[in-house]
């Protein structure tokens, strides 16, 4: 029995996409050196508006790079727009899903969230325990979907910059830097996914930008208030 050529590449078509259809396979790997050393956990709810100044970079096939960080973008969510693609995260990050979108030519070989910038904290599984006093149970990063052409990839999660508490040794379920790697051929399209965060308690000592414009704005009023009462005498 003969078959036409088109027959036979619309075969290898489905025969790849069954053969990617499987589940992607996650490896994870964690940096034991000493890291950062915080004074305590504000908050174990955490949403997308809450993880400002975090710093996002995307490393791309053809050498490109974009660093960006993080804003919120509305009551419970926050994200960066880069140069043709996106991250973002809406609701509480327990459970919540984060969202990465390319619309490039290239493909995404590694992304890295760095907290330190943003007091964010990543707060992995531990055992079904809390872990760190303050930060309750966390998620580690769990790939939901991915819609790119044929195959969900392989990811090697990093996790770095171990927390410890002011005078307490480090537990090992708080980092401050998560890098996702794909490998040599790197994936192109958009996915989603699972990871918990935490927020450093110093995240609530620094002011809203909106506040520190209030602050500047207020003591320009005194400061011309001073040199009027001068002026007068």
């Amino acid at each position: 029995m003969k078959f036409s050529n088109r027959f036979k590449m619309t075969v290898a078509a489905l025969a790849l996409a069954v053969a990617g259809s499987a589940q992607a396979t996650i490896t994870y790997q964690s940096n034991p050196a000493p890291g950062t050393v915080i004074p305590g956990v504000a908050t174990y709810q955490t949403t997308g508006a809450m993880m400002d100044n975090m710093s996002i970079t995307a490393n791309f096939t053809g050498g490109f790079s974009q660093t960006l960080y993080w804003a919120d973008t509305g009551l419970i969510s926050g994200g960066v727009t880069g140069t043709g693609w996106s991250l973002s995260q809406s609701g509480d990050t327990f459970g919540g899903n984060w969202v990465f979108s390319d619309t490039r030519q290239g493909s995404l070989l590694s992304l890295v969230l760095d907290g330190n910038t943003g007091y964010t904290l990543f707060d992995r599984t531990f055992n079904g325990n809390s872990g760190t006093p303050g930060s309750a149970n966390g998620w580690s990063f769990d790939s939901d979907t991915f819609d790119g052409w044929f195959f969900d990839p392989d990811v090697t999660v990093t996790y770095s910059d171990r927390v410890a508490l002011t005078g307490q040794a480090a537990v090992g379920d708080l980092w401050q830097v998560m890098t996702l790697n794909f490998g040599t051929d790197g994936f192109s399209g958009r996915f989603s996914f699972i990871q918990d965060t935490d927020n450093d308690i110093r995240a609530t000592q620094v002011p809203e930008p909106g506040m520190l414009s209030l602050i500047g704005l207020a003591l320009a009023g005194l400061g011309f208030t001073v040199r009027k009462r001068k002026t007068l005498a």
